[in-house]
């Protein structure tokens, strides 16, 4: 099997990125051919903030990239680690373009909280829990402690929530845990 990884590394290395490097090389162990497109936040500080907002929402870079390397490379499956926030839901998009099913693996509620957390001042918080419009997030500067990166990260979601891009766009989603899959339905995901 042909597997495209697709992963936004964080500027600290930590789980998330140690699990993705993980499931690759094991992938890999067992016969697979594993291509990764990968990003890192450590680009974030040389982009202004509005390129920075623009791609969080919609990286055409990202989606230019991921759509050649599957025209390249015929690909069975694309596997979405974490998309946030340099490589955008756009590569969902590319994917589907070129006819490849989209697996996501939810490593955090960003796609529900805009910290992706669910914890905000010492305290569990579920504010955001089945808003379409995840405003409290905004209101409490959920994002970095900052109200403007919050209201972009949840513009964010409300935009592809309208456009129904986890609905029709996502064929499966992996969650870590009963208790995430419980919030994500919660939520009102399927």
């Amino acid at each position: 099997m042909r597997i495209l990884s697709i992963h936004n590394n964080y500027q600290i290395r930590g789980g998330e990125d140690e699990s993705t490097q993980a499931e690759a090389n094991l992938l890999k162990a067992n016969g697979n051919q594993v291509d990764i497109y990968q990003d890192s936040n450590e680009r974030v500080a040389s982009l202004n903030r509005v390129h920075l907002a623009s791609t969080t929402i919609w990286s055409t870079e990202a989606y230019q990239i991921v759509k050649q390397k599957l025209r390249t490379h015929p690909t069975d499956i694309v596997h979405v680690q974490n998309f946030f926030p340099l490589i955008s839901p756009s590569v969902y998009y590319a994917a589907k373009s070129e006819g490849v099913p989209v697996v996501q693996t939810l490593r955090n509620y960003r796609l529900i909280c805009p910290n992706g957390l669910f914890f905000r001042s010492d305290r569990i918080c579920e504010d955001c829990l089945g808003k379409f419009v995840p405003y409290p997030g905004v209101i409490h500067a959920c994002y970095r402690e900052n109200r403007a990166a919050s209201a972009i990260t949840a513009t964010m979601l409300t935009l592809h929530r309208m456009a129904r891009t986890w609905v029709n766009q996502v064929d499966i989603f992996i969650t870590l845990s009963q208790f995430a899959r419980q919030k994500f339905i919660e939520a009102g995901w399927s």
